[in-house]
């Protein structure tokens, strides 16, 4: 009995091998389609008791994605994607900063270009199906293996893999944001006009991927203490207009679908005793903030990870330069 036991588990291995398989290439279709799908739609995005609302288009320009998204209620502000430069449109300084705001995460392209390594941090499962704006979808469930980071669920559609939806969830499966397609149409606009932006007020965040991502005359920073899983993707220094004439250091790390930034800069000689210890807050939605002093230096933590774990992260981390 055990030997007809143990025959049918190893004829069982191959098949959920295959599947676990299928599953991350309908991930990566996923995130490929989050990209770079051409599409026009309208989505809603609900977090911390608010409701926004967003019509986005996606198509190229000489073989570039280009997409503008509009803000449909609420601070009228517009972001366009065109490549990796990624600018925000507003009518006054106000709009502006709401637009900042809103480019802190960009459904449906809210996973890493490189999710090679994911899996050494996140199991994967398929849910089930659902429809989602009028589509089928396939719903895939992104675990954290260590418990510390947001579970994120995604429905992607059947068809081009786009992701119809999305929720993230505390460890606990709380709901801290959820996007959701309202009405999606596959395909490039045939009114060029619409990528173009309205408004002429503008502040670029991030500029093309071939710009420098790093000075080599700058000091190396050393950073010990990031949870599995995640790399530096871009280091620079600079100055900041709120900081006078202070550099201060802005390390990127990706674990493949969370982006983490940590600023390091010189603690003013100013600051109060109170304001170098461990603060936390929320900055907007899944988007939390931690800060911490160590030695002479301010260690600020901006991502989309539970605000717990940036405060117990940024006590932890050793920064070490030469």
């Amino acid at each position: 009995m055990m030997k007809r036991v143990i025959g049918v588990l190893l004829l069982a291995l191959p098949i959920v091998a295959v599947a676990a398989d299928e599953d991350w290439q309908l991930f990566k279709r996923m995130t490929d389609a989050g990209r770079q799908q051409a599409f026009s739609g309208t989505y809603l995005h609900q977090m911390s008791g608010m409701l926004e609302t967003f019509h986005i288009v996606r198509g190229t320009q000489g073989g570039v994605v280009v997409e503008r998204r509009v803000a449909l209620d609420g601070t009228p502000r517009e972001i366009v994607r065109n490549g990796e430069s990624l600018t925000c449109y507003a009518p006054d300084k106000k709009s502006l900063t709401a637009a900042k705001v809103s480019a802190m995460r960009l459904f449906p392209a809210l996973m890493s270009d490189d999710i090679a390594d994911i899996s050494q941090s996140y199991t994967l499962r398929r849910l089930g199906t659902d429809r989602v704006a009028q589509r089928d979808c396939t719903w895939l469930e992104v675990r954290s293996r260590d418990q510390q980071r947001y579970t994120e669920r995604f429905c992607a559609d059947q068809t081009s893999a786009l992701p119809l939806k999305m929720m993230t969830l505390t460890p606990h499966n709380e709901v801290v944001e959820q996007y959701t397609f309202t009405d999606v149409e596959l395909g490039a606009p045939h009114d060029r006009s619409q990528l173009k932006p309205r408004f002429h007020l503008s502040s670029q965040l991030r500029g093309p991927a071939s710009a420098p991502q790093a000075d080599s005359t700058t000091p190396r920073v050393d950073v010990t203490g990031m949870p599995a899983g995640f790399r530096l993707v871009r280091s620079v220094q600079r100055s900041l207009p709120a900081h006078g004439t202070q550099p201060v250091r802005h390390m990127v790390f990706s674990d493949g679908l969370v982006m983490l930034s940590l600023f390091v800069e010189p603690v003013p000689a100013d600051m109060p005793a109170a304001l170098r210890r461990v603060q936390g807050m929320n900055l907007h939605g899944a988007i939390n903030l931690a800060t911490n002093s160590q030695g002479d230096q301010m260690l600020t933590l901006v991502g989309d990870m539970p605000e717990s774990t940036l405060v117990s992260l940024v006590k932890t981390l050793h920064i070490s330069g030469r």
